[in-house]
């Protein structure tokens, strides 16, 4: 019997698992309104702004519940000059009787090539009374986190900042992607000194030489820099945020209080 309740469970473990993958939440989903429930914290009032080389298209991007937080994941990328933002802000608060001590900001990024690089920045604002009400200390700001890859190689993939317990607040991120640009093309400039060389020397087989001179330096140069100026590029394919839960003090006081009378009554009822 017990084995068959255990086989029971399993399956519908399963099922549920298929309804909730089957339901993808994407950041156009939160920010229109939908809201996040991950354990004890709720994640709701997202506004996502995108600019420059990213996709506009929010639905694109898909939200992954984590244990402790959640994952945008979705392609992030900016090549060749280009450069693409995306604004996420978004309030968070944890259930009666915890608060939230302290967060990571993990993503996977890469950068290629000079003035190329991969970064996301946020910050936490106060949105609420913190755990300890003679904190006041920085009262607005409550803490920052960065992570980035650039071309040059320096690299910061994981940041952890520990803060103040807090019952609820605002966050602020910023992604941002920046390519380098590439070479400069040889091929245009000296066609156009070729062109130059037409008006200068007239007509005839002498002309016509110089032409195709000038036009096969120009495609060289044009190989040379598909070969060796590609320019730069930065890619982001996800960005982890994740919290750490701890009860109240007074909800630990509470429950201390709760346990030795607990034992004093089972002491009692002993005697």
């Amino acid at each position: 019997m017990a084995s068959g309740s255990r086989a029971l469970g399993l399956v519908v473990a399963f099922a549920l698992g298929l309804v909730g993958s089957a339901q993808a939440t994407t950041l156009a989903d939160l920010n229109g309104g939908q809201s996040l429930t991950v354990g004890s914290l709720t994640f709701s009032d997202f506004t996502v702004t995108v600019t420059g080389s990213l996709d506009k298209n929010l639905a694109d991007y898909q939200v992954v519940p984590l244990s402790d937080g959640f994952r945008i994941a979705g392609n992030i990328s900016a090549f060749n000059g280009q450069q693409g933002d995306m604004l996420v802000s978004y309030d968070v608060s944890a259930a009666p009787g915890f608060a939230v001590d302290d967060l990571t900001l993990k993503f996977n990024g890469a950068a290629v090539g000079a003035h190329s690089g991969a970064t996301v920045s946020e910050d936490l604002f106060g949105s609420g009374p913190t755990v300890n009400p003679l904190d006041t200390s920085n009262s607005d700001l409550i803490a920052s986190a960065l992570v980035f890859k650039t071309g040059s190689g320096l690299s910061q993939k994981v940041d952890h900042v520990t803060f103040a317990p807090q019952t609820s607040f605002e966050v602020e991120k910023d992604i941002l992607v920046t390519a380098g640009p590439g070479k400069t093309s040889g091929g245009g400039g000296d066609n156009d000194q070729g062109n130059d060389n037409d008006q200068g020397k007239g007509k005839g087989k002498d002309k016509d030489d110089k032409d195709r001179d000038w036009d096969h330096h120009g495609k060289d140069l044009d190989l040379c820099d598909r070969d060796h100026g590609k320019g730069g590029f930065a890619t982001i394919s996800f960005v982890d945020q994740r919290f750490s839960v701890v009860p109240e003090p007074g909800s630990l006081a509470l429950l201390g209080s709760g346990l030795l009378g607990l034992v004093a009554f089972r002491r009692r009822r002993e005697s």
